[in-house]
């Protein structure tokens, strides 16, 4: 799914959402309101207005299915949804990191007030593509349903998709603020997430890899994310501890990394916008 055009709320009188008190309960009552006013923003004169998200990822399912179960057999079971499921993780990280790398440089206005708490930008990255997952996820348990794969397993969906939030605004934060003293951090964030596309087992399963390779495939947590919540979907049975232990542990990692990073550097953005 292509990024969002986002962080348009940059145009917005920055006095109409400026925090007087950085509370956290503050915060999340902004984070809500920039993500209202850019997905209202985002689907504006458009025919399809929300159903928009949806129907690129399903463009590209369609193409995915069609080269990789006419063209080149995999020999995975019920394709289409097996795809889907990566699909949609993979595109709101993807989506997530490519707006959220240049959130804070796009946003010079909110940035150069000091009520304004910075950090609520590439919050407001990740979140924003997670009202598409949101979209795209009835589509999906409707499809596990009609095929006899939606069961009980299902229930722990978001519990993994919490971990994959606070494990994406970890990495969000972290290169929303290397991009602003190093504006190639934006262009290597998107050369990245078009290599890891291909590095994640999206559109095929680590059986239709050899085993001496596993090990590159695992260093990509994403590849635990996907595993894990083709586990409760797909295969109605608990996520492998493995799995488990790789996303809860790239988590611990990125998310106090990306906070102490981004308060570390944040008193300089001011001057280098």
């Amino acid at each position: 799914m292509a990024a969002t055009s986002s962080m348009d709320i940059a145009k917005e009188p920055v006095v109409s959402v400026a925090v007087p008190r950085r509370s956290r309960r503050h915060l999340l009552d902004l984070v809500l309101h920039l993500v209202r006013r850019e997905l209202a923003s985002a689907h504006r004169n458009t025919l399809l207005g929300w159903a928009w998200p949806l129907m690129r990822q399903l463009a590209q399912l369609a193409v995915l299915v069609f080269l990789f179960s006419k063209v080149l057999h995999l020999n995975i079971e019920d394709y289409p949804v097996f795809v889907f499921t990566g699909l949609i993780i993979f595109t709101w990280f993807q989506t997530a990191l490519l707006t959220s790398s240049y959130s804070v440089v796009s946003n010079s206005h909110f940035v150069t007030n000091p009520k304004f708490p910075t950090i609520a930008l590439p919050l407001v990255s990740v979140s924003v593509p997670f009202f598409d997952v949101l979209m795209a996820l009835p589509v999906l348990l409707v499809l596990l349903a009609a095929d006899g794969r939606l069961g009980e397993a299902a229930l722990l969906l978001p519990l993994l998709v919490a971990l994959q939030f606070a494990f994406t605004a970890g990495v969000a934060l972290f290169t929303a603020t290397a991009n602003v003293f190093f504006r190639d951090v934006q262009n290597v964030v998107g050369v990245l997430l078009l290599l890891l596309f291909y590095m994640t087992p999206i559109f095929y399963g680590l059986k239709n890899v050899p085993p001496e390779f596993h090990w590159i495939l695992r260093a990509n947590p994403l590849t635990a994310f996907v595993n894990a919540d083709r586990a409760v979907l797909f295969e109605n049975r608990l996520p492998a501890l493995l799995d488990v232990s790789i996303a809860t542990g790239a988590t611990i990692l990125a998310l106090p990394i990306g906070l102490a990073v981004f308060r570390r550097f944040r008193s300089g953005f001011v001057d280098e916008l």
